[in-house]
């Protein structure tokens, strides 16, 4: 066996850098100096250690989070599974275990990337689909008129305002519940704000859970 003991965290944490490069690029790859560093992370516990594994690991977790066929489904972005599955794993496999579990790489990825799947599932299985309110989105509130429905229809905004309790969700929500504008309409329209419009519609899905949930709208749409 190869003795890093005459090498530093940093050149370990440069070559298993330049290890990483290599197999995204599916290229013959030395996986002793990445074995070497998630044993000076998780066995030895060295904080600088972890904080390398971090920066390079985090984006394939990210990377493979997004791939994985539960996704779509689930109500967090790729960069949270990836800390969730890494903390998971420092968690169960740090000192003396990670020695005694890993005798090399491959099978300490194939327990990380178990932990990333089982984040990713526990989050859906966490976050059920919930029956739609009236035409799910687009039927919970209509956009203000001149009609005798005006106070109620002001009340119920006025309410829901209360149940959300944060401007950025009543932001949204009015845009896409009054205004009926569209993941991509609203992207546009705040440029900048929100990455992607999945992030708009993972924050749509976590504003339909807590508005579900309350008594009061529950009764007015018979749920």
């Amino acid at each position: 066996m190869y003795d890093f003991s005459g090498l530093d965290l940093e050149s370990i944490a440069r070559r298993c850098a330049e290890e990483t490069w290599k197999f995204l690029r599916q290229l013959e790859q030395d996986t002793r100096y990445c074995f070497e560093l998630w044993r000076r992370a998780l066995g030895e516990q060295i904080d600088d250690a972890l904080r390398h594994i971090y920066l390079i690991y985090i984006p394939l977790l990210a990377g493979r989070a997004r791939r994985h066929k539960q996704f779509a489904m689930s109500c967090g972005d790729s960069d949270y599974f990836a800390r969730v599955a890494l903390a998971n794993f420092y968690r169960a496999c740090r000192g003396a275990r990670f020695t005694d579990m890993f005798p090399e790489l491959a099978p300490a990825m194939k327990y990380l990337n178990a932990c990333l799947h089982s984040a990713i599932v526990q989050d859906v299985r966490d976050n059920p689909p919930a029956p739609p309110l009236p035409e799910d989105d687009t039927g919970l509130i209509a956009p203000p008129d001149p009609s005798e429905h005006d106070l109620r229809k002001s009340e119920l905004w006025a309410h829901i305002r209360a149940v959300l309790d944060d401007a950025q969700d009543e932001a949204l929500s009015y845009k896409r519940f009054v205004l009926q504008m569209t993941p991509a309409e609203i992207m546009r329209a705040e440029q900048g704000l929100w990455p992607s419009t999945r992030d708009i519609s993972v924050a749509l899905q976590r504003i339909r859970r807590k508005l579900r949930k309350d008594d009061t709208l529950r009764g007015l749409f018979g749920l």
